[in-house]
C-alpha cells in the first residue's frame, strides 16, 4: 500500500446510546440501530430525538431498507412485497403490500423507501410490470409511489428501467440507477427540474454547493458534473466518459463529500479511512484516530468537515456513535 500523510481526527461529540448497524444521514442529524428492536434519530449533537419501533414483521426477518423522516414524525421500513411507515409510538401511519422488482439474475430485490426531506412525502419504489401492471414478481423495472402522508393518498407512476432510488437529505436532489448485468447506469438531478445527470457509477452523495455528484460502480468512485458544456456537438459524444473522474482503485465501500474540497472514503481490505482531493479523486491522505484497537464499521460525512462513525471498542459489547472533524494540521 502507497505510504500518504496522515492526518488526525478530533472527536466532537460522542453518545452513549449503544448503537448497532448502518448510519444514515438525515437533514439536521443521523439515524441508527440500536441493540433492541428500534430506530434511533439523533440530532447533529448525537443526542437522542425519537426513538422508532422495528416493525414485528421485518424484526429477526433478513434484511430490509428504511429511512427517518428529518422532522421526526415517521420512520418507513420496507422488505421485497411490503412496506410499513410508523410514528415514534409503533403505530402504523401507512402500509401497503406491493409487488416484487427482480434483479437480472430472477432474484428478489428490496424495494427502495425514503422520505422527501423537503416535505412531508413518502416515496415507495416497488416491482412493477413492463406494460405497467402489478404483478406479485413484477420484473426488472420500478414504479414510483408518492404516499402523501398528511391524507394518506397514494399516486402511483411507472415502469421505470430502475432498480435503485436514494434521495439526498438536502432536500434538493434525488438519484437513481440500475444495473444490466453488466454495466451500471446512474442518474443524479434536481427534483422535477429538467433533465438529470447520467453516469456509469451508482449516485452515493452530492456535493454541497450542488456542483456534481459523486457515484459507486464496482468498488470504484466516479466524480460527475451536473452541468454539461451547452456547445456539444455529435461528434464529441465518444468523449462523453472522459467528464467522469474515477478512481485509480476499486476497493471503496463508502464514500462522503467531507467538504467543498475533500472527498471521504472507506477502504476495504484493509479497512481504513482515506481522504480524495475532489476534482481528481486522487488520495491526498489516511486518517488516523484517538482510540485504540477500535473495529471501524460505518460511516456517514455532512458536507460541513464533519462525520460520523460506528465503531466497536476492543472490550465493548456494543457499538458507539462518534463524531468527528480533521484536526488542525502543524
Amino acid at each position: 500500500m502507497t505510504d500518504l500523510p496522515l492526518r488526525r481526527a478530533e472527536l466532537i461529540f460522542e453518545s452513549g446510546e449503544p448503537v448497532a448497524g448502518e448510519v444514515r444521514r438525515v437533514r439536521g442529524g443521523w439515524a441508527v440501530h440500536d441493540f433492541s428492536g428500534h430506530v434511533l434519530l439523533f440530532d447533529s449533537d448525537l443526542r437522542v430525538r425519537r426513538r422508532f419501533p422495528v416493525p414485528d414483521r421485518f424484526r429477526g426477518r433478513g434484511a430490509y431498507n428504511w429511512d427517518v423522516h428529518p422532522g421526526g414524525r415517521w420512520a418507513v421500513f420496507a422488505g421485497t412485497r411490503h412496506t410499513t411507515c410508523v410514528g415514534p409510538d409503533g403505530d402504523i401511519a401507512w402500509e401497503a403490500d406491493h409487488p416484487a422488482l427482480l434483479n437480472v439474475d430472477g432474484d428478489l430485490v428490496l424495494a427502495c423507501a425514503g422520505f422527501r426531506p423537503d416535505r412531508d412525502e413518502l416515496r415507495v419504489f416497488p416491482g412493477m410490470a413492463d406494460d405497467g401492471s402489478e404483478v406479485e414478481d413484477a420484473g426488472y423495472c420500478s414504479a414510483s409511489w408518492v404516499v402523501s402522508l398528511p391524507d394518506m393518498t397514494v399516486t402511483k407512476n411507472g415502469p421505470y428501467d430502475l432498480d435503485r432510488w436514494i434521495m439526498f437529505p438536502d432536500g434538493q436532489h434525488m438519484g437513481s440507477s440500475s444495473f444490466d448485468g453488466h454495466d451500471i447506469s446512474g442518474w443524479c438531478g434536481r427534483w422535477n427540474e429538467g433533465e438529470d445527470s447520467e453516469g456509469s457509477s451508482r449516485p452515493v452523495d452530492v456535493h454541497p454547493d450542488g456542483t456534481m455528484w459523486l457515484g459507486e460502480a464496482f468498488g470504484y468512485l466516479c466524480m460527475n458534473l451536473f452541468e454539461q458544456p451547452a456547445d456539444k456537438d455529435d461528434e464529441d459524444d465518444e468523449d462523453d466518459e472522459d467528464d467522469e473522474v474515477a478512481t485509480d482503485h476499486d476497493r471503496y465501500d463508502e464514500a462522503f463529500f467531507l467538504d467543498r474540497n475533500m472527498v471521504l472514503a472507506a477502504t476495504r481490505d484493509p479497512l481504513t479511512h482515506e481522504l480524495l482531493a475532489v476534482d481528481t479523486l486522487q488520495r491526498i491522505a489516511r486518517v488516523t484516530y484517538p482510540f485504540s484497537g477500535e473495529r471501524w464499521h460505518w460511516l456517514a460525512a455532512a458536507g460541513d468537515g464533519t462525520w460520523v462513525t460506528t465503531s466497536w471498542p476492543p472490550s465493548g459489547e456494543s457499538a458507539r456513535l462518534s463524531r468527528w472533524r480533521l484536526a488542525s494540521a502543524t
